[in-house]
């Protein structure tokens, strides 16, 4: 079956046996279609998800997982699933109060990111998003790119070198949108002109960053990558 005609299946069952305020589709796939992963974004009714409906989520994926073969799920992106699939479908699972947040840089960059997307499909209900307004300081930027850097680089190089790529990907893609926060929301390929455009000499980009940004890595890129990570936490922090 079309990955499109699952998404809508799952998202009519979701709709159904969740309590949820909105559903947004959001990344890749709400603008090309040559993609492989979909991102959805559920907000519950509840200010704190109830453990009952938190369980019906686990059950409608494992039981669509279970159905078809081309599919796997994840939820909220973090790290990566040991079952491999063709396509895969990520949900971000949030309660009303989490949009109330005013510290996590994490959440709150992803928020920005959100409140900016044009291209961003609302399936269902209304976007919170579009109304938000959020200011990101040096110190943000700062927060994020010191726990990426420990989280998707270090502490993937002691693991196997699928990880360790996938890693370097996530964290070289963020740290050019953290960069380019102030800026707007760009799609993928056009965040390296951007940057450039943005920083010139400032910040060396990695020599290979036309193929690690379409997920393209080898092994002499982590060093660079580790560089370049450098040099955005140090002009983050001497400015």
């Amino acid at each position: 079956m079309e990955i499109k005609k699952i998404m809508n299946e799952f998202i009519e069952e979701s709709k159904e046996k969740l309590d949820l305020s909105c559903i947004l589709q959001f990344g890749s796939s709400t603008y090309t279609d040559d993609f492989e992963d979909i991102d959805l974004l559920f907000l519950s009714s509840h200010n704190v998800i109830p453990t009952k409906q938190n369980l019906e989520l686990i059950r409608i994926v494992k039981d669509f997982e279970n159905r078809y073969d081309d599919i796997v799920f994840d939820f909220g992106g973090v790290g990566t699933r040991d079952k491999e699939a063709k396509h895969s479908i990520t949900v971000v699972y949030l309660n009303k109060e989490h949009l109330n947040l005013e510290h996590n840089p994490h959440d709150l960059f992803f928020f920005k990111l959100l409140s900016e997307d044009k291209n961003i499909k609302t399936l269902y209900g209304v976007n919170p998003f579009e109304k938000m307004e959020i200011n990101f300081t040096k110190q943000h930027l700062l927060e994020m790119l010191s726990v990426d850097l420990k989280r998707d680089i270090l502490r993937n190089s002691l693991d196997d070198e699928n990880k360790l790529n996938e890693g370097l990907y996530c964290f070289f893609k963020g740290a050019l949108r953290a960069m380019l926060i102030h800026k707007g929301h760009f799609k993928k390929e056009e965040l390296l002109n951007e940057f450039q455009k943005e920083y010139g000499n400032k910040i060396r980009l990695p020599g290979n960053s036309e193929d690690i940004i379409n997920h393209k890595i080898k092994k002499e890129d982590f060093e660079d990558i580790l560089k370049f990570a450098e040099d955005c936490l140090r002009y983050l922090s001497e400015k």
